[in-house]
């Protein structure tokens, strides 16, 4: 029997040797979702910290250095283009043979004998080459010039742009941030009542003063308020992710907001002229419209003749960069397109309805961005009014509960009216957030088209 014993107690050690083993991962990542780090943030940090992490802002910087070296291209209308060129050939072709020697300043009576010339052994140049282009008159690349210089403006204003909207999309989920955590405590709050009133009700239906009904409602809505806690963790955690993309942070972090949802007094008194608003990317089709008129212009100036300069010198020698036979040439050249099978003609128009359709969604733009103005601030007063109501809401319904929750310790009301009281009570609290928290998106929306913040 005790060998058994032994044997036995060895097997058990080695057993919980093995279970101990097979639980530490399991520890392990209980341990290391207990240190998930916690980083509370302001609106304003969050703000300073998309300003230089956000993709889309890097992006639209991209864009602003690609329109810039398109820009800078565009000096070849009018700077010079120098060259030099290495050319070598080998031929027994008597009459280039002639000429090369000619070049190379190599030419002898001896070349001149009939038999030589007409069959000439191999012979080797080497051509060293200096050439200048000088552009003098191209009209049409100068209107060009000036279209890619509005069109770099452009781009500024949509980074600009791209700014402003970047700010806004981090109010918004740092508001739903705020949001759901409020939302969180309210549920939080409501589910602690709903314990309290299920423990009552069960207290009173196990001395027969309650049918089993009531009993079972009490149970049902504190299993309601636990689903519905378990579904704003879910969004609390798809806006924490968002924000985390917003900031570009690749940590895994929770983000508690130190701000608050809170209101600005007076801020509907202040007086918007929607006529004058203009923003960025008003400003930016606007730059669209003249980069459209200088196409157009350009197009035109396709009819004009063009004048260049040009000038090359030279060294031919039988040996690579040989300094031998020097030469030089320099000319102007005139062209002038009399006629190019309809292709410039073509042009002008397709130029003339770009133009046409930038200054129509340049009209579209600035009309519609008065209409968003106006529709922005109608929804602020709304919010205003719905918050006064959802306040009034709250103070009614806490106050319905209060007196049916003593009403109901004195059983003189029926579980269900307390619990239907109850219920109406987390509605108020919601409405009173979802109001606020439409406020302020309201604000930060109005702040995106006026591009400037709105005072506290």
């Amino acid at each position: 029997m005790r060998i058994i014993d032994k044997v036995t107690d060895k097997i058990l050690v080695l057993l919980a040797g093995v279970m101990l083993i097979s639980f530490q991962p399991v520890l392990a990542q209980f341990n290391a979702t207990d240190t998930t780090s916690v980083r509370e943030i302001s609106l304003q940090e969050a703000l300073a910290i998309t300003e230089e992490t956000s993709f889309e802002i890097r992006m639209a910087e991209a864009d602003i250095a690609r329109i810039r070296s398109q820009y800078r291209q565009t000096n070849a209308a009018f700077l010079p283009q120098l060259s030099i060129e290495e050319t070598g050939i080998s031929t027994n072709d008597p009459l280039n043979v002639f000429g090369f020697r000619l070049k190379q300043e190599a030419v002898t009576q001896a070349d001149f004998n009939p038999s030589r010339l007409n069959g000439p052994d191999t012979y080797d140049n080497f051509t060293t080459k200096f050439e200048l282009r000088q552009p003098l008159l191209n009209v049409d690349a100068l209107f060009q010039r000036s279209a890619v210089k509005e069109q770099l403006e452009a781009t500024k204003e949509k980074l600009e742009g791209t700014l402003e909207y970047t700010r806004y999309q981090v109010k918004d989920t740092y508001y739903q941030l705020q949001l759901m955590h409020n939302r969180l405590s309210v549920i939080v709050q409501s589910l602690e009542t709903a314990q309290e009133n299920e423990r009552q009700a069960k207290n009173l239906y196990e001395q027969d003063m309650i049918n089993k009904a009531d009993y079972l409602a009490a149970n049902v809505r504190v299993l309601e308020l636990e689903s519905q806690q378990s579904k704003v963790e879910n969004q609390l955690q798809t806006v924490q992710d968002n924000l985390r993309y917003l900031l570009n942070m690749d940590e895994v972090v929770t983000l508690v907001p130190t701000d608050s949802l809170q209101m600005r007094p007076g801020l509907s008194d202040e007086r918007i002229d929607s006529e004058k608003a203009v923003n960025a990317e008003v400003r930016a089709m606007g730059h669209r419209v003249s980069a459209a008129k200088q196409m157009f212009k350009a197009s035109k100036f396709n009819f004009v003749p063009t004048i260049n300069l040009f000038g090359s010198y030279e060294f031919n020698d039988e040996v690579p960069f040989g300094t031998k036979g020097e030469s030089y040439m320099i000319g102007a050249t005139l062209k002038w397109n009399l006629f190019s099978g309809f292709s410039n003609v073509g042009k002008v128009m397709e130029s003339k309805a770009e133009l046409k359709k930038a200054e129509l969604a340049y009209e579209s733009k600035v009309f519609r961005n008065k209409l968003e103005i106006q529709q922005a601030k109608r929804s602020l007063d709304q919010a205003e009014i719905q918050l006064d109501f959802a306040e009034s809401s709250v103070e009614q319904a806490a106050e319905d509960y209060r007196i049916r929750n003593n009403r109901y310790d004195q059983g003189m009301e029926k579980t269900t009216d307390l619990l239907s009281s109850e219920t109406k009570l987390q509605e108020a609290k919601f409405q009173r957030l979802n109001a606020l928290y439409q406020y302020n998106l309201s604000v930060a929306t109005l702040e995106l088209l006026l591009e400037h913040e709105m005072p506290y």
